[in-house]
């Protein structure tokens, strides 16, 4: 039979698995942490027979904290992103030169048939789309 384990040693262990979390974050080892500091601090008040009872205490403990808290945890840490992406070039006018639009110090490629087009015209742009421009008739 194992014998009673320290309660400063139960403390240690806990924040060793909480500290091994932040490589995993799986909130697997969080809350075994989280129950082996809760046995730490009973352990100062209760005299255990066994190890293997704290030891079983805190692995009780982590299933019944993983089981309540997990999901709010989870919720709560992990926003939604809802910030759209900015999208820098829109609209605007741009130069033809060398078979591409010159448009915000850029060269795009467009779609849109550009060969009646000479070195130098202005074109008017709708919008960039999947990284081309989009030329207004």
């Amino acid at each position: 039979m194992l014998e009673t384990i320290a309660a400063y040693w139960l403390f240690a262990f806990g924040i060793l698995f909480i500290g091994l979390e932040a490589l995993t974050f799986t909130f697997v080892l969080f809350f075994l942490g989280i129950g082996f500091i809760v046995v730490s601090i009973i352990s100062f008040f209760y005299i255990f027979d066994s190890g293997i009872i704290q030891i079983a205490l805190s692995f009780i403990l982590a299933l019944v904290f993983a089981i309540i808290l997990r999901k709010t945890l989870l919720k709560k840490l992990s926003k939604p992103n809802l910030d759209t992406e900015k999208r820098t070039h829109v609209s605007g006018v741009g130069i033809i030169e060398d078979g591409a639009v010159k448009f915000d110090g850029t060269f795009w490629k467009t779609l849109d048939d550009i060969s009646g087009y000479e070195n130098g015209d202005k074109v008017k742009i709708k919008d960039v789309v999947n990284n081309m421009v989009v030329l207004e008739k």
